[in-house]
């Protein structure tokens, strides 16, 4: 028998295969969501037993993690830890890990995807011609990305990824970053500038923040408002960094010229989320981060922390130092 047990709280894995092989002979591997029920009184008696915690999109609040009496690590499937206290774990002497790294590429090929496809009009032209029509106006005007700006709001590790893409692509990259000095990024394909300038000057809004309190809504009317009407926003982030509404009355004002979103303050969104089929508006459906090899990594990676702290390693990719 196994002398510690991982408690995994939820996923969106068809087994958890991964895990118990990266755990074998050290941990019993224990589903919370499934196996236990909604309350959360089961929840937490279940939460009790873990030496170990790996979690998805499961709300481990300050409640949650007061149960958890002999945790000695929370390993998040991803990068954003919103959905985590990590203030509570902290104070619980818990570290809290995340994979900052398994999906720099696929996040930024996406957020470009978007661009490129809202640049060059393909969801106009694809229903243009779908109806049988055959029409370059439909999604006119068209510029040479060489002419085009790219602001990268949030220059952290995809921030930059996408900041060298857009590089290559021929593009001006600008970017806004509260954290950073221009000695950060000497080095770099972007000019530092303040959010208020990039708004301004940028011909694609690229988000790549994370959700805390400084960024929820910092997208507004207001911010809308300074970008260009034939700018394109995009969102590979976290959704409530948006203000949908705000997008909404931006969009439908012409006060921008189109957006594509992979993220919603609510997901999905309800079915009258006038974003959701906006002529607009390119969605998906929060996959900017999905490979196969992405999601492998990012399974291996959490795995691979639980184990070593398990058997009296430190952990790394830790969030609260």
């Amino acid at each position: 028998m196994s002398e510690h047990t991982v408690v995994v709280t939820d996923h969106d894995f068809t087994d958890l295969s991964i895990e118990r092989e990266g755990l074998d002979g050290v941990a019993e591997v224990v589903e919370l969501t499934g196996d236990v029920g909604e309350s959360a009184e089961d929840a937490h008696e279940t939460l009790a037993r873990a030496d170990a915690v790996i979690n998805l999109r499961y709300d481990l609040n300050a409640e949650a993690i007061d149960a958890l009496t002999d945790c000695r690590v929370i390993s998040r499937y991803g990068i954003g830890v919103d959905n985590i206290d990590v203030e509570a774990a902290g104070e619980r002497g818990i570290p809290v890990t995340n994979v900052p790294d398994y999906c720099l590429e696929e996040v930024s090929v996406h957020a470009l995807t978007l661009y490129l496809a809202l640049a060059r009009g393909l969801k106009p032209y694809d229903a243009d011609v779908a109806a049988g029509g055959w029409d370059r106006d439909v999604a006119t005007p068209i510029h040479r990305l060489s002419t085009q700006t790219v602001g990268v709001v949030g220059y952290g590790a995809i921030g930059r990824a996408v900041g060298e893409r857009a590089d290559a692509l021929g593009t001006d990259v600008i970017a806004s970053d509260p954290f950073l000095s221009e000695a950060d990024v000497a080095d770099d394909p972007a000019t530092l500038v303040e959010f208020e300038e990039l708004l301004e000057r940028a011909d694609f809004v690229t988000v790549h923040s994370p959700l805390v309190p400084e960024t929820r809504g910092m997208f507004d009317a207001d911010a809308f408002e300074r970008m260009n009407e034939d700018a394109y926003f995009v969102n590979v982030a976290r959704g409530p960094i948006v203000d949908g509404q705000a997008l909404v009355d931006a969009l439908d004002s012409g006060e921008i010229a189109g957006a594509g979103l992979d993220v919603f303050p609510e997901e999905p969104p309800a079915a009258d989320d006038p974003l959701r089929d906006h002529p607009d508006v390119l969605t998906t459906p929060h996959v900017a981060w999905y490979s196969e090899e992405a999601n492998d990594q990012r399974r291996r990676t959490v795995t691979d922390i639980v184990r070593t702290v398990l058997e009296g390693g430190e952990p790394w990719n830790v969030v609260n130092d």
